[in-house]
């Protein structure tokens, strides 16, 4: 590595709230860094920030109604604005879909400019002339800034990326070189006399996921226009500002970068698509209707709803990302007590949230990717008809009115093109419906988890507040290796909404275990007879008795979160196999002496011995790497060993995740204790095993920028460093694979700091 460079701080870029969301959560390392390369990037680009927002839940602009657009056009700056703490200049649009209305939209609130692909402008002309040029099938300039007239009377500044090389990143390889990429940059255009912009627009799954190495190809694209002198690195904005528009542009109403007829592929079966061989598309027309049909019924119900309740039910919903920024109680009071006609009672605020989270997902049916791909069957389409199925729920709760049926009778126009998935109906029905997680079921999903104390009852804490009195048996009894009873509290963090049930649970053994859930009136503690009776009732499996207490409402595993059914079903298993794994320990223990000896004789192992050592030696490996006691090192040689001299086949994928973990948690602990000289040894003796004494390959990416990190960070520490430890520090870089000139460059600034 000869340097590390923030791409981000360097380019406009645009991640929308959803991803962003999900990466504060978890991965916020990565998160913070992108909110700092804008603040970078502002200081660099005379004022004027990189980041770009969007359009908040990636719609369709051109194919929803006005008042939708408007809405996700404030959701989507008003996140931004959150996260990046200043007003975006530009927004992007997705999948560039544009319409007149939407760019109306966009300078009302304040957007000064989008970007959109060549093909989308149909005609250009120099400011104030009358005469138009007609430049439809991507013959606009696109080294210029465009003015385009709206008939409000206000006006936006539009971009129009290259598409040729935008193309070449994509699909054409021109990510497999740096340098080529940056000439190709920098050679494409050249207008004597002023000053021409070469820019582009990918997805960013282009540089990394879909190209391995992307992100460095652009890295050292960046890098090589940054450090020469035919051409500046600038953005959007900044370019805007020092170089207005000379011309006026027209664009080609209801077009997009992503499909050739215009915005079809998510209303028709245009002929663009995923490519999956006889599969075709006819559902996409009859999805859309349904939604737009529900969108429609949801609309009045909310006005017929919110009157009593909101001042203005519209500008209310406009106004709810503040909220959903921010679930806290007091917000959540100041936020409905702002909008709200009177003094909201505890069943007001409720029914408001309920209201607006309604219409949330009403919005969030349309993100475009439900259309984008091939069937219907697909998890996009089905993600977009869940969040239908919730407003769905919430419509019925309030006012009693099912719109259900009616729903899946439009969806049945939608044919699939899978037998078991045959129309939008039956997907509806398979995939859909037993996805929704009631209250009872979320009773369930804590009662099962908390018979085994060693996990977590956590449940996702941005949408439910669970208050539990409950009590653990662990006591062996026929038909019950452990019960948990007891009385539950839930509070929706969404919509206020509180209810309390009464559990009980029982384990078993293996994966049955059983939860029946009955309403109560509030949290209470049970009394040691109460629980007594329950316990009698689930150990001898009476299945009679458990339906006249709880009704229908007994939960198997099976109906617990999917993410928490997969985490408890590997803790059931660990019993299992630890005990598979002491039995093959042993037997390779006997086999100790038999193997060595086919070893000098060059004989290979049977099979069913091999793998048998196999498991053994991967599962030494993998513990010693989770207990990491001092002698690790000696322990990973002596199992490492062991494999190579009786030529085992490791499970090298499993070993190779739980080094590059090991790595990370070690390089995090570092990053808090820069001058813990043993730990650095630590690291670079583990490094110095695999790499050079076994040669496997790792993935040091994550440890790489770890350590670049710390040492940008904590450069007046590292100053201060003995001898000894700066030796050390400099000789993990080189087992890292920094290149001597990145490490000299940082001692340079270590040594600035120190002055």
């Amino acid at each position: 590595i000869r340097k590390i460079c923030d791409n981000y701080s360097r380019m406009s870029f645009n991640v929308g709230p959803t991803v962003l969301s999900w990466m504060q959560e978890k991965a916020p390392r990565c998160y913070q860094a992108i909110l700092e390369a804008d603040r970078k990037g502002q200081e660099r680009f005379s004022g004027h920030g990189p980041a770009m927002a969007q359009v908040y839940n990636h719609l369709i602009m051109p194919l929803a109604n006005r008042r939708d657009k408007l809405t996700q056009v404030l959701w989507g700056i008003e996140d931004f604005k959150s996260r990046f703490g200043r007003d975006p200049e530009g927004m992007w649009l997705a999948e560039t879909a544009v319409d007149t209305e939407t760019l109306e939209i966009l300078t009302e609130c304040g957007i000064a400019f989008t970007v959109l692909a060549p093909k989308q402008a149909a005609a250009i002309r120099p400011k104030g002339a009358a005469a138009w040029e007609d430049v439809r099938g991507e013959r606009i300039d696109t080294t210029r800034a465009y003015r385009c007239p709206l008939p409000s009377g206000r006006e936006i500044a539009l971009f129009f990326y290259d598409g040729s090389i935008s193309q070449s990143i994509a699909f054409g390889g021109l990510l497999n070189d740096g340098f080529l990429f940056a000439r190709r940059l920098i050679d494409a255009h050249h207008r004597p006399g002023r000053p021409t912009l070469s820019h582009v627009a990918t997805d960013g799954e282009s540089y990394g996921h879909h190209h391995a190495f992307g992100d460095m190809a652009l890295a050292y694209c960046l890098e090589t226009i940054d450090s020469g002198s035919e051409a500046l690195l600038t953005i959007y904005g900044e370019f805007l500002s020092f170089y207005p528009p000379e011309y006026d542009v027209r664009i080609v109403e209801n077009s997009s970068w992503s499909c050739a007829h215009g915005v079809e592929r998510w209303r028709s079966d245009c002929g663009c698509n995923a490519g999956t061989p006889g599969y075709h598309q006819r559902w996409r027309g009859p999805l859309r209707a349904a939604l737009d049909w529900l969108r429609d019924q949801l609309s009045t119900l909310f006005e017929a709803e919110s009157t009593s309740l909101l001042r203005d039910p519209w500008s209310a919903r406009d106004d709810y990302i503040r909220l959903i920024l921010d679930r806290t109680p007091d917000n959540a009071a100041r936020w409905t007590a702002r909008h709200s006609l009177r003094k909201p009672s505890p069943s007001d605020r409720s029914r408001i949230l309920q209201l607006m989270e309604m219409q949330r997902n009403a919005l969030l049916m349309y993100t475009s990717c439900g259309w984008f791909f091939d069937d219907i069957s697909r998890i996009e389409p089905v993600q977009i008809l869940r969040y239908a199925a919730r407003a769905i729920e919430l419509a019925r709760g309030l006012s009693g009115v099912d719109l259900e049926p009616e729903f899946l009778k439009l969806l049945k126009k939608a044919p699939g093109n899978l037998p078991e998935f045959e129309d939008g109906e039956r997907v509806y029905s398979l995939l859909v419906k037993p996805s929704r997680f009631s209250s009872e079921q979320l009773a369930a999903h804590y009662g099962l988890t908390s018979l085994f104390p060693s996990f977590p009852t956590d449940v996702p804490r941005n949408c439910w507040e669970v208050e539990a009195e409950l009590s653990l048996q662990t006591d062996e009894r026929k038909g019950s290796l452990a019960f948990s009873a007891g009385v539950l509290r839930i509070v929706s963090l969404l919509t206020e909404q509180e209810s309390s049930f009464l559990v009980a649970a029982n384990y078993r053994g293996g994966i049955s275990m059983v939860c029946g859930v009955a309403p109560e009136k509030a949290l209470r503690q049970l009394k040691d007879k109460e629980m007594e009776e329950l316990r009698d009732i689930f150990a001898d499996s009476q299945d009679k008795r458990m339906v006249e207490r709880f009704g229908h409402n007994i939960f198997s595993m099976r109906h617990i979160l999917i993410d928490s059914q997969r985490s408890l079903l590997d803790n059931v298993l660990q019993r299992d196999i630890a005990l598979i794994e002491d039995t093959t320990r042993s037997l390779i223990r006997d086999y100790n002496q038999l193997l060595d000896y086919m070893t000098t004789l060059k004989v290979s192992p049977p099979p069913i011995i091999s793998s048998a050592a196999e498991i053994t030696l991967t599962t030494n490996i993998l513990n010693s790497l989770k207990e990491d006691l001092p002698d690790l090192g000696e322990q990973l040689e002596r199992h490492l060993r062991m494999a190579q001299k009786w030529k085992i086949k490791l499970d090298t994928a499993r070993i190779g995740f739980a080094v590059t973990d090991w790595l990370r948690v070690q390089m995090e602990k570092l990053c808090e204790d820069p001058g813990n000289l043993a730990r650095i040894q630590h690291i670079h003796n583990l490094l110095t095993l695999f790499l050079d004494s076994h040669n496997w390959s790792l993935n040091l990416y994550e440890a790489q920028n770890l350590y670049h990190d710390l040492r940008i960070a904590r450069q007046k520490e590292l100053a201060q460093f003995s001898s000894e430890q700066h030796r050390a520090f400099h000789h993990l870089g080189r087992r890292l694979r920094f290149s001597e000139e990145a490490l000299q460059l940082s001692t340079c600034i270590e040594n600035r700091a120190k002055d």
